[in-house]
């Protein structure tokens, strides 16, 4: 199967169009094939704890690996532990690490 690797950078909140975006991801994964999210810029709002988006938490419950971009989270001055259980911190590197992985980036 293939490797999918998601930057997401809006947030459900404001972007109707990012349910759908979660829908893809799930729908991927849900055929078998390996989803990796890195949440930036705005994308980061509902890995909160006290965030609530039932499609974000869906695919979070999922097992689809979620990062959340520590440069953003600084931006937004939301502490490392303020986030949900199931999401990692990571970075912008871990882009190109995926396009020279194989990897099929695509950028929300």
């Amino acid at each position: 199967m293939s490797e999918y690797f998601f930057v997401q950078s809006q947030d459900p909140y404001t972007e109707t169009r990012t349910g759908y975006q979660y829908q893809l991801m799930q729908s991927l994964h849900d055929a078998g094939h390996k989803v990796c999210v890195l949440l930036v810029q705005n994308g980061v709002s509902p890995a909160r704890h006290a965030a609530q988006s039932p499609v974000f938490d869906k695919l979070l419950s999922s097992g689809v690996k979620i990062l959340a971009d520590e440069f953003s989270l600084r931006q937004r001055e939301i502490a490392s532990a303020a986030l949900k259980s199931r999401v990692d911190l990571g970075s912008v590197d871990l882009v190109i690490d995926a396009m020279l992985s194989g990897n099929k980036v695509i950028w929300n």
